[in-house]
């Protein structure tokens, strides 16, 4: 066996669904007995949900966690802590406007609401209020970004989530900032569900799209080609996964 990079989203991916625990701890065991083996969360959720979701399900904490579509990286120290990511955290800041996403956040155009509850780091987080249209109300934000002068990206998700990102900022930016900086392991398995995961695929030499994530009309054509649809949802799919790729052997258990 061999080093590698395992990069997963945690909603829909590695946090596990009801009857799936079993499943997530013999995948943590798996890929800490791993020689060489690096684990990197990469959500949209923000450092602080990150957290509430780790200690919830009680999970083993990956060595780096992407957070915030990727406007956030921290690294955990071996006294357990976790510190931000001093570089990244100024390209980001360097790449937005604060001043002009204020503006655009207090003048929401109708249909969008910010996300309730979620404080975003260097990001708006937003979802479409029922009943709207998810493609108009992107439309709608792109022109309000650029009157208010806010260079930005748009990522929607899971056809409710649109997040308004720094430009050239994502999961998948920041993983390839994460892998050159560290010269952490090959190959990297980048496991996501849902759009906010396309750059994280892009970037991942083994693509794992989970089975009950983006349908075959949603994903594009280049994923489809090269992804790893898992056949069973949750970590049990990942750890098939790994095993197909040669990288983790089978543990007696079914995988």
């Amino acid at each position: 066996m061999t080093g590698f990079h395992l990069v997963t989203d945690l909603d829909g991916t590695w946090l596990p669904a009801p009857g799936q625990a079993a499943h997530l701890r013999r995948l943590e065991a798996a890929v800490a007995a791993a020689p060489g083996a690096v684990l990197t969360f990469a959500t949209g959720r923000t450092f602080a949900s990150a957290q509430e979701a780790m200690d919830r399900w009680g999970l083993c904490p990956p060595h780096h966690l992407i957070c915030d579509v990727g406007t956030g990286l921290f690294h955990r120290l071996p006294s357990g802590d976790w510190v931000e990511d001093v570089a990244w955290a100024g390209r980001v800041a360097g790449a937005w406007d604060a001043e002009a996403a204020g503006q655009v956040a207090r003048g929401l155009p109708p249909g969008l609401e910010a996300q309730p509850g979620v404080r975003p780091l260097r990001r708006l987080a937003l979802q479409v209020q029922a009943g709207c249209d998810l493609a108009e109300a992107e439309a709608a934000l792109r022109d309000a970004c650029r009157s208010h002068g806010l260079a930005a990206d748009l990522l929607p998700s899971h056809g409710l989530y649109l997040d308004v990102l720094p430009p050239g900022v994502h999961k998948g930016s920041a993983l390839a900032f994460l892998q050159a900086s560290l010269g952490l392991p090959r190959p990297v398995v980048g496991c996501g569900d849902s759009a906010n995961d396309l750059t994280l695929f892009e970037v991942s030499d083994h693509p794992v799209l989970m089975r009950d994530g983006l349908g075959d009309h949603e994903a594009p054509p280049w994923l489809l080609r090269r992804a790893h649809r898992t056949q069973v949802p949750g970590p049990g799919g990942i750890h098939r996964a790994l095993i197909a790729f040669g990288l983790l052997e089978e543990d007696g258990h079914g995988h």
